[in-house]
């Protein structure tokens, strides 16, 4: 008989920036790399004779702080592990799904066999491709224990297959997550499921509720390009909140100086300047320099702002998931930004986020941090 622990991966961007990640390759987060440790402090004293992993960053990540106590252990990569294929929803945002196919959305939270986009995996293919790579698994380490590090939904799917339930009464699994199971004479048995004991506050699903509106519902915003001049005003107002956030007064604010640069970014590209709502409310924006640091490699972002009324639920985490994308798809290593270092608030959000100081400058308003978060996707090792 071979013990097999199925793992699912840490907090991704994904799951941060409330995007379908699939097969799509992305970070884990800075939460997910303290879930990871806790992952690794949990299989400390588990006599662990095979690591695998699906051959995305987010599970090798993962996978690779079990090596902490495992030293011996080699980090194997399989790409039957991966999570389902998407298809056509990859990295897009599940605000703007839920609003342009709510059906397809109602059938992949609630009922998978009946969800189809272009070009994406069956569910009934997702629990076979499952099957078959934990069973080959067993067959390679007969008598052993394997841990393998998968994906949320593919870990979900293979468990209702093996217990016959309902997808839709089987929870998914919190960020690492773990699923017990045994393989004896080609037959794969579940014996625990979603285990996540190990991490206490560091909870994805904890943080994620803290989110939620007030009705518990997953604070998921749509974005739509800001126009100017039409919208000169919101995005006039929206400035001047932030400056005086950073500086506590207005002075060296210039509504015409920062309403041309916005005009000039926008007019490069519509994404540079866009708003996020929730349901049908403004939520906040980010503008995003297309030009700046371009040759050093590096993304600007010259704005964030979250209306007061809609922080704390991650609208800020999903403005920034937009910039991710933008300059990730543009080839920029980092993304850089101003802030006030008097702002202890945004330097707290930012810091939580990833970003690091890495200089200072003298601002108009006073004394700003430049900070820079690593955007390039890689295999993160616990120290």
């Amino acid at each position: 008989m071979t013990d097999l622990y199925l793992i699912r991966h840490a907090e991704a961007e994904g799951n941060l920036y409330r995007r379908p990640q699939g097969q799509y390759d992305s970070n884990i987060t800075p939460l997910g790399r303290r879930q990871a440790a806790a992952l690794a402090e949990r299989f400390r004293n588990v006599p662990v004779d095979a690591l695998w992993a699906s051959d995305l960053i987010r599970t090798q990540s993962t996978a690779s702080a079990i090596l902490k106590y495992h030293p011996q252990l080699t980090l194997h990569t399989d790409p039957a592990l991966r999570e389902v294929d998407v298809g056509c929803w990859e990295n897009r945002t599940w605000g703007e799904l839920i609003q342009q196919q709510p059906e397809q959305h109602y059938y992949f939270a609630h009922d998978p066999a009946r969800w189809h986009v272009p070009g994406s995996e069956s569910y009934q293919a997702v629990q076979q491709r499952m099957e078959r790579a934990l069973l080959a698994l067993a067959d390679a380490y007969p008598g052993k224990t394997v841990a393998v590090v998968s994906h949320a939904f593919a870990i979900r799917a293979l468990a209702c297959r093996l217990t016959g339930t309902d997808y839709d009464q089987l929870p998914f699994g919190d960020n690492t997550a773990v699923t017990h199971l045994t393989a004896e004479d080609g037959k794969l048995t579940l014996l625990t499921y979603g285990d996540a004991s190990h991490l206490g506050a560091l909870s994805t699903f904890a943080h994620q509720g803290l989110a939620n509106d007030h009705r518990g519902k997953k604070a998921d915003g749509l974005f739509q390009p800001m126009t100017l001049p039409r919208e000169q005003e919101l995005y006039t107002r929206c400035y001047r909140q932030t400056w005086l956030a950073s500086h506590g007064d207005l002075a060296g604010f210039s509504a015409v100086i920062y309403l041309r640069s916005a005009a000039q970014h926008a007019g490069k590209d519509p994404r540079c300047l866009m708003k996020i709502y929730y349901e049908d409310a403004f939520a906040g924006l980010i503008e995003l320099d297309p030009d700046r640091g371009e040759s050093e490699g590096f993304g600007w972002i010259s704005l964030i702002w979250v209306e007061p009324d809609h922080r704390n639920r991650r609208f800020g985490a999903q403005l920034l998931g937009h910039g991710v994308v933008f300059f990730r798809q543009r080839g920029r290593r980092a993304l850089r930004l101003h802030v006030s270092q008097t702002n202890s608030t945004a330097i707290a959000f930012y810091e939580s986020m990833g970003f690091r100081s890495v200089g200072s400058a003298e601002g108009v308003g006073g004394p700003l941090y430049l900070m820079e978060l690593d955007i390039v996707p890689r295999v993160w090792r616990l120290p």
